[in-house]
């Protein structure tokens, strides 16, 4: 039986070959943690909603390139394609979720350094945790169409609660209907009978946290027309 130089038995030699192939096989998992795997399907699931609004900001696109920026629980995305929405050169879009859906984001100068531009939209929480970044690629193609959420337990529980959170905002309300929602949706836009009259308004969505109804708004120049029609395409009735 022959022995190393170094007084190694070989087949020592081999089982350490192996233990060293495995390790490099697993480095991959590490990796996976940036983009953080919740962040990422909050953003398609943000891709899929936004394409179902008239405003598309990617539309076009097969493809997007990102830088990720991750400190604390703030995943944020920075966007390097010209988005045809803008029609402006000049800006990029940026995402930032955390663990309850989209916490925030809006456009950069493509001047100005994404990690700066992230870092403003963050704000001062967690400010103290490390910072991880990566850059990640999004084939759009695959991101599956947008659909509500099944009508089970956890949906009705949220529907009564959202019911109970509008009618402390329009008493005496005669009918509510919002669209079809998914609980991972990040808007909620409704229509409400009132005894004066019909109201279309909107509000900031979160199914995990209460009250689930927040930054509520209106539309601006949109014709109420056209927001009525929105909503009457996936109604869903809540009194």
């Amino acid at each position: 039986m022959t022995t190393l130089a170094f007084g190694v038995h070989p087949t020592s030699r081999y089982r350490r070959r192996a233990v060293y192939v495995m390790s490099l096989l697993t480095i991959p998992s590490f990796a996976e943690t940036c983009p953080d795997k919740t962040a990422l399907g909050f953003f398609k699931h943000q891709i899929a909603y936004e394409r179902t609004e008239n405003s598309d900001p990617l539309r076009g696109l097969p493809l997007i390139h990102t830088d990720v920026w991750i400190r604390g629980p703030i995943t944020g995305f920075y966007i390097h394609e010209q988005l045809r929405e803008f029609n402006n050169p000049t800006l990029r879009m940026t995402y930032l979720f955390d663990d309850d859906g989209l916490q925030g984001g809006g456009t950069c100068p493509v001047v100005k350094n994404w990690r700066e531009c992230i870092e403003e939209f963050a704000g001062a929480e967690h400010a103290s945790d490390p910072i991880t970044t990566c850059k990640t690629t999004i084939d759009l193609r695959a991101i599956p169409l947008w659909r509500p959420s099944p009508e089970d337990q956890k949906k009705k529980q949220v529907a009564v609660k959202l019911r109970h959170e509008i009618e402390a905002r329009f008493p005496g309300a005669k009918e509510i209907v919002v669209r079809d929602f998914n609980l991972k949706d990040n808007q909620i836009t409704m229509y409400v009978k009132m005894p004066d009259g019909d109201y279309f308004q909107g509000c900031g969505f979160h199914a995990t946290r209460e009250p689930h109804c927040v930054s509520w708004h209106l539309f601006g120049q949109a014709p109420l027309s056209s927001i009525r029609k929105w909503i009457l395409e996936r109604p869903y009735r809540l009194k």
